[in-house]
């Protein structure tokens, strides 16, 4: 009974070591990969996990979690050390941070979008970006061209402010058009347009104590008040939520200052002659960048597997073509993408992209490196403050004091 015993441990004690070399296995054979996004992107990045399984014999099992979820889910398993071991993401919370990956190889090899690349303290880069997403000008050339109203068509003919108001006022004259011009209701798309009459937006001053503005900045904040009361632009988008985009799709406004990611629904839903075109500049030429960002996690169940992936997505080739499949700007320099639809318009605003001044990637850059640090970030009372200024029911100098309170709060005191 006793040798029986003893063959019968040994059998077990066998069997529970090849399960857990198997289990281990299984871990290095396989990368977890969390997403949020359209089915587009979605489908992007599951093509780019077939590709590397093929290359490699390495899985990539690409989950994707809905939008408002993302967050909470990565910092439950982070604190859990059950992070997955690759995330695209909108930002990075201070949870994340000691966790994070240092990818500065992986930036300085794919040359990523230097304003997009978001470091620590250290300097250490902690998250690719993955696509630029950037505000520009959308015109109908149908209302231009019933008007007998020139545009733009190469860098060397970019209307100023000034000789794109005067145009598209001609072109509202000469056609039906509604309005001259509408431009969403997002302070996003307010401060390209004062970065292109030469202003810093807000930033803080020689002895870091607080935030402050310029006079380029408040020059054209009055200017955009200006085209809010005078009927060149519908108050409506920005005081009473009016859907700026549909308005542009009724085919009876001339220009709309929106950005990249509609030029796949505009590619697909819209039954008149519309084109991107150089955005007008006053000062500068600026645009502002948003985007999302890759990061890795060490705490992972396969941390170097997700270094490897990462290294892989981001070689020229591959991130090549999942620019392709997803629609994406390219967040790498020198990089060239052919798109399913709508060409034209992406090598505009990829164009716009290198030609902007370096404040474009401003806004974007230092809400996800700040919260990373541990600020609260924004609450929007710019926005907000600008709504109200519109409607005159407070000044500008009022807008001005709460919008750098609202700095000072969320990027001064943690």
């Amino acid at each position: 009974m006793k040798r029986k015993g003893i063959i019968t441990s040994l059998i077990l004690g066998s069997f529970l070591i090849l399960s857990a070399c198997s289990s281990a296995d299984s871990e290095t054979d396989q990368v977890t990969l969390y997403v949020s996004g359209d089915v587009s992107e979605g489908s992007a990045y599951t093509k780019m996990a077939e590709k590397y399984e093929e290359e490699t014999g390495i899985h990539v099992e690409v989950t994707d979690i809905p939008y408002a979820d993302l967050t909470t889910k990565i910092s439950t398993a982070v604190q859990s050390d059950d992070a997955p071991d690759v995330a695209r993401v909108s930002g990075v919370v201070p949870d994340w941070a000691e966790y994070l990956m240092d990818l500065s190889s992986v930036a300085e090899e794919a040359n990523t979008i230097e304003s997009m690349t978001i470091k620590n303290e250290e300097g250490i880069v902690k998250a690719l970006p993955t696509d630029i997403t950037a505000v520009g000008m959308f015109i109908n050339t149908d209302l231009f061209d019933q008007a007998g109203v020139s545009y733009p068509t190469s860098e060397e003919d970019i209307w100023t402010w000034d000789e794109f108001i005067a145009s598209v006022e001609e072109v509202k004259t000469n056609t039906d058009a509604r309005f001259g011009m509408v431009m969403d209701g997002s302070d996003h798309r307010l401060r390209a347009f004062t970065y292109q009459f030469g202003g810093k937006d807000f930033f803080l001053n020689e002895d870091e104590t607080s935030y402050m503005t310029d006079e380029n900045t408040i020059k054209a904040i009055e200017r955009f008040y200006e085209l809010n009361n005078n009927g060149f632009m519908p108050k409506s988008v920005w005081t009473a939520g009016e859907d700026a985009a549909s308005m542009f799709k009724s085919g009876q406004i001339p220009a709309y200052m929106s950005g990249s990611w509609q030029i796949k629904d505009f590619s697909e839903n819209i039954d008149f002659n519309w084109q991107a075109v150089y955005m007008p500049y006053q000062e500068v030429r600026a645009t502002n960048m948003g985007g999302n960002f890759l990061v890795g996690f060490e705490n992972g169940a396969n941390p170097e597997g997700g270094r490897a992936f990462i290294e892989w997505l981001y070689q020229p080739e591959n991130y090549t073509q999942l620019a392709t499949y997803a629609g994406y700007l390219p967040a790498l320099e020198d990089i060239e993408v052919t798109y399913e639809g709508g060409q034209e318009a992406y090598d505009i605003y990829i164009q716009e992209i290198a030609a902007a001044d370096e404040i474009s990637g401003k806004q974007t850059s230092d809400q996800v490196t700040k919260t990373m640090r541990g600020f609260t970030g924004l609450t929007g009372s710019y926005r907000d403050s600008v709504v109200q200024y519109l409607n005159d029911e407070i000044d500008l100098e009022t807008v001005i004091e709460n919008t750098i309170k609202d700095y000072n709060d969320g990027y001064l005191e943690e």
